[in-house]
């Protein structure tokens, strides 16, 4: 049954504003609005990531954690990981047990509700976010949504923060349009920040032409493209959907990691900060 015989059927909705959700201290899940560009200042009081050692990234489609041995993989990567962007998660309590066992701090984007669940892209970290905001694009055929989550956090010593933009792109679009006007939104939200950025995700991209709109939206922004020397990633129609881009850093190591647990195999990039423009 598709997403959009659910939400015709009352089994699915999605809500009005751009929001997450989060886990509190007494571990209750809660929802905050939190629209793009972010309304909150960021805070200056939380614990940074570390800024003297290179950070480790995953990025991963992890198909709605419908396949065997999807916990155990997540559980693997998350390990040795600072940050771990997440697409296609569904806010189960197994995914949320897995992330507390591995002690990360998690944010997810409000894209749908089923009847128990919340999926989107999920963005988790060693340390809190200072700020974040979700957007928003509707799929032109399905017309249910895909999001973006962009997250801040502190570096230990830093004058700036780091950006962080985990994204799912529109799929069901033969025209370009819908699918860089997401692109654009989210680069516009990027577009004032003075620190290191990444933009990494699942971008949907099978056609020369998307990729196109991706490169191009990245350049704007100073990103430059972390591709893994063996390229072993998950095509669909000979292309490769997963890409991390990053500013402000040098790549250290960047691999794919072949599984069963998922549709998309995960992408995972080792990144050493640059030294800080005076």
């Amino acid at each position: 049954m598709t997403l959009a015989v659910l939400l015709a059927a009352g089994c699915a909705t999605v809500g009005v504003d751009d929001a997450v959700w989060i886990v509190t201290d007494d571990g209750q899940l809660r929802t905050e609005p939190r629209g793009c560009p972010p309304r909150d200042p960021p805070s200056t009081t939380v614990a940074p990531l570390p800024s003297d050692r290179p950070l480790t990234l995953v990025s991963w489609n992890i198909h709605k954690a419908a396949d065997e041995g999807w916990d155990r993989d997540l559980a693997r990567f998350a390990a040795g990981a600072d940050i771990v962007l997440l697409q296609e998660a569904v806010l189960s309590v197994a995914l949320r047990d897995t992330l507390l066992r591995e002690r990360l701090i998690w944010m997810q984007a409000d894209a749908w509700r089923g009847r128990t669940d919340v999926t989107g892209v999920l963005t988790a970290a060693r340390a809190p976010s200072t700020a974040a905001c979700v957007s928003r694009a509707l799929e032109p055929l399905l017309g249910v949504p895909k999001s973006a989550l962009v997250t801040y956090y502190r570096l230990a010593g830093r004058r700036h923060t780091l950006a962080v933009a985990n994204v799912h792109s529109v799929n069901f679009s033969l025209a370009l349009g819908g699918y860089r006007d997401q692109l654009e939104a989210v680069a516009a939200v990027l577009a004032s920040h003075q620190g290191p950025i990444v933009l990494a995700g699942d971008f949907n991209t099978w056609s020369p032409a998307r990729v196109d709109v991706l490169d191009g939206v990245a350049a704007k922004l100073g990103l430059a493209r972390a591709d893994p020397r063996d390229d072993v990633r998950t095509r669909f129609v000979g292309m490769p959907f997963d890409y991390v881009y990053a500013r402000g850093f040098e790549p250290v190591a960047v691999r794919v990691e072949p599984v069963t647990s998922s549709d998309h195999a995960p992408l995972i990039v080792t990144l050493a900060l640059s030294p800080e423009p005076r």
